[in-house]
């Protein structure tokens, strides 16, 4: 069902990027972990936007690659002339993507706890499972964000095509919490994003009822990459 080969290619093309913000985010959480000994604020200030941002950047970029770029470019063709399946493609590029997101996210929740243990405060089991719920968190919102990108890396032929919808919807997505911080008057519109749907507040505070939002990312995430998969396995490509 994945071809290793592909799986292979598609590492080394988009290795850098992925290394590049997975380090940022390690890098930072690092110096938070050792100057901000206290996780619920670390929730309060970093987790609370700038995560979110760099997810963006990355699925967006990504995402365009793994599908409609390639048939942008023609070297879709090139893949599909082996002895490889539409839905062997797509399953490979879906493994990639959600397994760099998913490391990206280990990574960097391996990064907090290790700088903390060296802070002045040092970590305590409390603090170790609010780390850990912040990016599983994060890695929720990050299906959901790649599936939406990929979805649409799927439907399209043209790169300006996906980055327009499916980059613009995560865009939005990310903009509109931005948006309802001005202002009490525009506070309703950060529930038109899914975004909101990844509260660092609520899980700082210990507070209930974050599990069934964490579950309704995942679901958005994995119905947008089956959908994706299904039509790129039947739609008339380019080639």
């Amino acid at each position: 069902m994945i071809s290793a080969t592909l799986l292979k290619q598609t590492i080394r093309e988009n290795f850098a990027l992925w290394l590049v913000i997975a380090l940022v985010q390690a890098l930072l959480l690092v110096i938070m972990g050792l100057t901000v000994p206290n996780v619920a604020m670390t929730a309060l200030t970093y987790y609370q936007l700038l995560p979110s941002i760099l997810i963006g950047i990355y699925v967006i970029i990504i995402g365009n690659n793994l599908l409609s770029q390639q048939v942008d470019r023609g070297t879709m063709a090139y893949v599909l002339s082996t002895p490889i399946r539409r839905t062997s493609v797509s399953a490979t590029q879906m493994v990639f993507f959600v397994g760099s997101l998913l490391l990206m996210f280990v990574l960097g929740a391996a990064a907090h706890i290790f700088a903390m243990n060296f802070s002045e405060a040092g970590i305590t089991t409390e603090d170790v499972e609010l780390i850990l719920k912040l990016n599983i968190g994060l890695f929720t919102l990050a299906l959901a964000f790649s599936g939406i990108v990929f979805c649409a890396s799927s439907i399209f032929n043209l790169s300006k095509h996906t980055i327009a919808v499916g980059g613009g919807l995560v865009a939005a997505f990310l903009l509109l919490p931005i948006v309802a911080m001005f202002s009490e008057e525009f506070n309703w519109i950060k529930d038109l994003s899914i975004a909101s749907l990844y509260d660092p507040m609520l899980l700082a505070t210990g507070a209930e009822g974050f599990v069934w939002k964490f579950v309704v990312l995942a679901a958005i995430g994995i119905a947008a990459y089956g959908v994706g998969t299904v039509v790129f396995a039947r739609r008339d490509l380019p080639l």
